[in-house]
């Protein structure tokens, strides 16, 4: 079953019934409750932009690869986005084309009164990024939490989109089956979002641990091959794109990751996928990579 595109998700408007199925799915799948309905809440936005989606909105980031390509083993916290553009696009075109995001957001927030804007979308690097920050009232935590939005306009996709269905993790009680349906998305490609979480992982100016447990994770379940030539084509690609910084993977790098793992990924994460990680490996696989982007004759 499928969410019609555009309509509303309102589950939580019954808050008892809706805090019992986020208390129910927690304790069944070992996540904590708030991050439960963070999800959901990031499925009511998704659904409420699909109807943009149609025209240019793709999505990808870590919460797709839960969403959408990897399965439910982590939970993220924020949605990013990709409006495909050519790479030499003046100021004005990318200006133009975030105007019906804008506009779904602000129909969002009248729609869904309890998300509401804490940051408006604010273009940076000459409108080849968006970055904006919406509040919801979180009936887990009694406060409002926040989800986080990015899109990116900089490069056209390497690969065409493809339409998925993405998945919340909330799940009936009563039925044993999921509470929300399925929300029907233009997504990256899974070899295309694994690029560019890898092109992330090497270049991302405040490392990210996510980046590289995202990465454990896909290489250890084989979701990717990071030593297909093809693939690692398309990585070399994405690292030429305009805008980003240099590949980094220092010494002192895996010292900033290393610091960040006890405070910053354990919270989110079930025991034994945290007990499973191996950052050492994670990096190891990434220069590996790193090394075939820079010399194309070893990969």
């Amino acid at each position: 079953m499928n969410v019609p595109d555009g309509r509303p998700l309102q589950h939580h408007r019954d808050a008892a019934f809706f805090t019992e199925a986020i208390a129910y799915t927690a304790a069944r799948f070992g996540f904590v409750p708030a991050l439960v309905e963070k999800d959901y809440f990031c499925s009511v936005v998704l659904a409420h932009l699909s109807k943009v989606s149609q025209q240019s909105l793709v999505f990808k980031g870590g919460t797709c690869l839960t969403k959408v390509h990897a399965g439910f083993y982590r939970l993220s916290e924020d949605l990013d986005f990709v409006i495909p553009i050519a790479r030499d696009a003046r100021r004005v075109e990318r200006s133009r084309e975030i105007v019906p995001v804008r506009q779904a957001l602000n129909n969002l927030f009248q729609t869904i009164p309890e998300i509401q804007q804490q940051d408006a979308l604010t273009g940076a690097n000459s409108s080849m990024q968006y970055i904006g920050t919406l509040s919801y009232e979180s009936l887990v935590l009694k406060r409002r939490e926040t989800i986080k939005i990015e899109i990116s306009l900089r490069e056209p996709l390497l690969e065409p989109a493809v339409i998925h269905e993405a998945a919340t993790m909330v799940v009936n009680p009563l039925s044993q089956q999921p509470l929300v349906p399925f929300v029907r998305f233009p997504c990256l490609s899974r070899q295309e979002a694994f690029a560019e979480k890898f092109r992330a992982a090497m270049t991302r100016r405040e490392p990210a641990i996510r980046d590289y447990f995202d990465i454990d994770y896909a290489v250890k379940n084989g979701v990717i091959d990071p030593y297909d030539a093809s693939w690692v084509q398309m990585v070399r690609e994405k690292i030429q794109v305009q805008g980003h910084n240099a590949i980094d993977l220092s010494f002192q790098r895996l010292s900033v990751l290393r610091n960040q793992v006890e405070p910053l990924l354990k919270p989110v994460l079930r025991i034994k996928e945290f007990q499973a990680f191996d950052l050492d490996r994670a990096f190891t696989v990434v220069a590996d990579v790193a090394a075939k982007v820079a010399c194309p004759q070893l990969g």
